[in-house]
């Protein structure tokens, strides 16, 4: 584990350092090759109120992407949309597609099938929100003997400083509202791994109370759960490690 993590701090390194678009698809190739990812796609959209574009950058096979293409996937895939609609991760292997393809809804049938036909059937897709309002979404195919649910936190964590560095780029990374300074102790003892019963021993405050600020916090950086909250404080240069 330690060095998965030292592989994941050695490339969040590098993607801190990325200037363009194209710097940072790069670093995400190279990163996402390391942990055994083959086929990927990333989406970000900017938010509402400013005129950036949207990004995508995947890679996959050729067939998969001509058929992708051919049938205008990208206006109506459904894994996206979930991403548009969640914040939690969610695992899609045969069983849920053929779950997907029971249901019969005309506008995913298609999609789903031919997911299966082309062996794009099984990964992980990992929604983020960023702090200015903007979403994105990391969607990994994964080889069905690669344990994805241990290495979700290594997901989650990457897509955050990813969504945080194009963030970064538009001019875009920064809080919704500042963090109080109690909030900051918290988070801070929050990312060198304490639970809440430590936190409040250290802090002299209720466990309680540590809760509350935890939800604060995950509100104010809008995020889902402790490693997105941890991932964004770090790329936001909020706590330091």
């Amino acid at each position: 584990m330690t060095q998965t993590n030292n592989n994941l701090y050695q490339h969040i390194s590098q993607l801190d350092q990325c200037v363009d678009i194209d710097q940072i698809e790069q670093i995400c190739r190279q990163y996402l090759h390391t942990i055994g990812v083959e086929f990927f796609k990333y989406t970000w959209q900017p938010p509402i109120a400013t005129q950036a574009d949207s990004i995508a950058f995947w890679t996959c096979n050729e067939d998969w992407i001509e058929r992708y293409n051919q049938q205008n996937y990208g206006q109506n895939d459904p894994k996206t949309r979930y991403a548009d609609n969640h914040y939690l991760p969610i695992f899609w292997d045969v069983n849920s597609i053929k779950q997907q393809l029971v249901k019969e809804q005309t506008n995913e049938v298609d999609f789903w099938q031919d997911s299966l036909d082309m062996s794009v059937a099984h990964g992980v897709t990992v929604p983020i929100r960023g702090v200015a309002g903007s979403k994105g979404s990391l969607c990994i195919a994964l080889d069905d003997k690669i344990n994805g649910a241990k290495l979700l936190p290594t997901y989650e964590v990457w897509t955050m400083h990813l969504h945080n560095r194009i963030e970064y780029l538009y001019g875009l990374a920064q809080l919704s509202a500042p963090l109080s300074k109690r909030e900051l102790e918290v988070l801070k003892w929050s990312a060198i791994g304490e639970n809440c019963e430590q936190i409040a021993q250290r802090l002299f405050i209720s466990n309680n109370t540590v809760l509350f600020h935890l939800r604060n916090l995950r509100t104010k950086l809008n995020v889902a759960n402790k490693h997105q909250l941890i991932a964004r404080a770090l790329s936001l240069r909020l706590v330091e490690l």
